[in-house]
């Protein structure tokens, strides 16, 4: 009961936090703005598309988490701290996996054949990896004791201990020992397409230098669509549906460091 007392004393504001999502949006997105600009309409002189789409995703990535702070700058929802968590991760995939990789195999001239296997075997790999986390954690959650052993459960309002992910990493890595060597296989199959494009047809200047960063950046795209998959199950989904359930408000632990 002390420690209730004085986790209700102490706010975690949402100001922090959504100050740190919008100094993301505007410095990650700042970089795929320029690439956009520099790459595809004043070096290739294609399209002002790219940048157009960047613009806007920034927008998005700066204005939501302003917005949250102005309606509910004092909250403890867990779903709201989520969802700015969410938006700031979202920037980040803004630049590695929009910027870097399918802005270069949707406007970078080359032939059909790679365009199309690029695409193709980027947004197939994308998609299963963003699935197959999204069904892996939520049938953990759903067939583990997770939530008594993450929340503390109180007459009005369930609150999230300070350790919430760490209690998540321990139970989920003993329940699903194959979750790993599915990791290693899909970083192992995403540059093979990208190499077989490479060997087929070698572009210098500045498709050679983005062909490399979308080379380089896009296993980083599948690990954070993984980690978005983490916090949009456990700190939005999650919390909502037991809002649902019990009739409670999920808060987050005034003392949580995250």
């Amino acid at each position: 009961m002390t420690q209730r007392i004085a986790a209700r004393r102490e706010e975690k504001a949402l100001s922090p936090i959504a100050g740190q999502a919008v100094r993301a949006g505007v410095l990650l997105n700042g970089l795929a703005i320029a690439l956009a600009f520099i790459a595809y309409k004043f070096d290739y002189g294609i399209s002002s598309i790219p940048g157009q789409i960047s613009i806007a995703i920034a927008v998005i990535c700066i204005a939501v988490p302003v917005l949250c702070w102005l309606a509910c700058a004092s909250t403890r929802k867990f779903a709201m701290h989520g969802s700015v968590r969410l938006i700031g991760l979202v920037s980040a995939y803004a630049l590695l996996g929009v910027a870097f990789y399918f802005f270069y195999f949707i406007f970078a001239p080359m032939p059909v054949f790679e365009r199309v296997l690029g695409l193709g075997g980027g947004g197939a790999l994308s998609a299963y990896w963003l699935i197959f986390s999204w069904l892996e954690l939520t049938r953990f959650i759903e067939r583990s004791n997770f939530e008594n052993l993450a929340f503390n459960f109180y007459d009005d309002e369930i609150v999230c201990k300070a350790k919430f992910f760490e209690i998540l990493d321990e139970g989920h890595v003993d329940k699903n020992p194959f979750v790993k060597w599915h990791t290693w296989i899909v970083m192992a199959l995403a540059p093979f397409f990208l190499v077989l494009s490479r060997v087929l047809s070698m572009y210098f200047g500045t498709g050679g230098v983005l062909f490399f960063i979308a080379a380089v950046t896009f296993p980083a795209s599948l690990w954070l669509i993984g980690v978005m998959v983490r916090v949009g199950v456990t700190m939005i989904q999650l919390p909502l549906a037991m809002e649902r359930k019990y009739r409670k408000p999920v808060l987050i632990a005034a003392d949580a460091p995250f």
